[in-house]
């Protein structure tokens, strides 16, 4: 998977390719940012350390709270998880749907 983003960041004429969160503050656009950030973090799921130092490495709480939401959105079963930490009113609006969605989870929800 990294290969594939490091192919398609190449072809859009990046010097070198991000290899790291961090890099991908060096994209100019903000959209292939974004989608940098979340291939990139996507990766580092079954590594909750590497994971949280790659959010530090994000300056922008917006960007952060957008990554947080994406991944949880792609891996609902750690939706919990990922949208404890989002600190912005939206995001947290948007991680109570995420959250609130139990037929995504491979495990059920407890009944409330």
């Amino acid at each position: 998977m990294i290969a594939v983003l490091r192919l398609g960041l190449w072809a859009l004429g990046c010097a070198s390719a991000p290899s790291t969160v961090a890099d991908c503050a060096r994209i100019a656009d903000l959209q292939q940012r974004e989608e940098c950030r979340f291939t990139l973090a996507s990766a580092l799921l079954d590594q909750p350390g590497q994971l949280d130092q790659a959010l530090a490495d994000i300056d922008s709480v917006e960007s952060r709270d957008l990554l947080l939401l994406r991944l949880a959105v792609a891996d609902p079963p750690r939706a919990s998880r990922l949208c404890a930490q989002v600190t912005t009113t939206g995001a947290r609006q948007k991680c109570r749907q995420v959250v609130g969605r139990p037929h995504l989870s491979t495990s059920p929800r407890a009944a409330q």
